[in-house]
């Protein structure tokens, strides 16, 4: 089978596919026919030497099953994540507590890209905890952390406002959020659409930390998914994907996507031969939604 190997940090141009035999399902794993899995901008650092290793998310069919596995069975529509490279390829073994049934609606390309930022951006929707009637501001609105909290906010009864860009206000506001341009003055202009903020959700980073206090939002009612050293600093919470609940939580997020209550909208995909266009799109960032590869297509 083919799979995607990164084994020297020379950036994209290190990433290759390889020919390497079919994983065997060990005790409490499964082994899965992946069908979709997204890329993450986490990722990129790791291309240059970063010690992080980030989550891969993926969804496919369960053809084998190890011992001890309770719950799925061969045939079954899943989704799930591994924190490795190895979720990059056409064939994965997967412990079974990472894996959740995949409802049916759910279209291959979003159950792939559910983990590693629709989680992130409902850990952070837990540590802040909206509530009806507050207001609650998120950096990078449009990004895929951003854009899955509010969202949630939304839910939880919370009037959202969202820092973009420009070219994003239309979307936003299509899912009832109110867009303010990011940039020099944006201080301002969230006071001109709110007296108050109760909580803040930062995914971009970057001095968000202080805006959040400037608007005097509670130390424990912000929360960071990128600035860590920040929030040491400065006492705020850094709750994201690890923090959302896990197998539980993944499954609660693919309901929502499956039944229209929750948008991750799907940017371009990409064959397996294709990954480094793929993270080549992913590092130029010019485009909103997923970049999703498709393992079983090589051509």
């Amino acid at each position: 089978m083919q799979a995607v190997r990164y084994d020297r940090f020379s950036g994209i141009g290190g990433i290759y596919l390889a020919d390497v035999p079919e994983p065997m399902a060990g005790p409490g794993e499964a082994v899965v026919r992946v069908e979709a899995g997204a890329l993450n901008p986490g990722a990129l650092p790791a291309l240059h030497g970063s010690s992080y290793t980030p989550g891969r998310d993926l969804a496919g069919e369960v053809v084998a099953v190890g011992a001890d596995v309770l719950g799925f069975t061969v045939g079954d529509a899943v989704l799930g994540w591994l924190q490795s490279w190895d979720a990059h390829a056409q064939f994965v073994a997967i412990p079974a507590d990472q894996l959740v049934s995949k409802p049916q609606a759910l279209p291959w390309d979003v159950a792939g890209s559910l983990y590693t930022t629709p989680m992130a951006g409902l850990g952070a929707i837990r540590a802040v905890e909206p509530r009806p009637g507050e207001t609650i501001v998120i950096s990078g609105a449009s990004g895929g952390v951003g854009f899955t909290a509010a969202q949630l906010a939304l839910r939880a009864g919370a009037r959202v406002i969202g820092l973009t860009s420009n070219a994003h206000f239309d979307l936003l506001r299509h899912h009832g959020i109110e867009p303010v341009q990011y940039g020099d003055g944006e201080q301002d202009r969230i006071l001109t659409m709110t007296d108050r903020a109760d909580a803040f959700i930062d995914a971009v980073g970057g001095g968000y930390i202080d805006l959040a206090i400037n608007l005097g939002v509670p130390i424990d009612r912000i929360d960071t998914v990128v600035d860590y050293r920040g929030a040491k600093e400065k006492g705020v919470k850094s709750l994201g994907t690890t923090d959302a609940g896990g197998s539980s939580a993944l499954a609660e997020l693919a309901t929502l996507a499956a039944t229209g209550n929750l948008h991750i909208p799907i940017a371009a995909t990409y064959p397996l031969t294709a990954v480094r266009d793929a993270y080549q799109a992913l590092a130029d960032r010019k485009t909103h939604g997923r970049i999703v590869l498709h393992p079983q297509d090589l051509v």
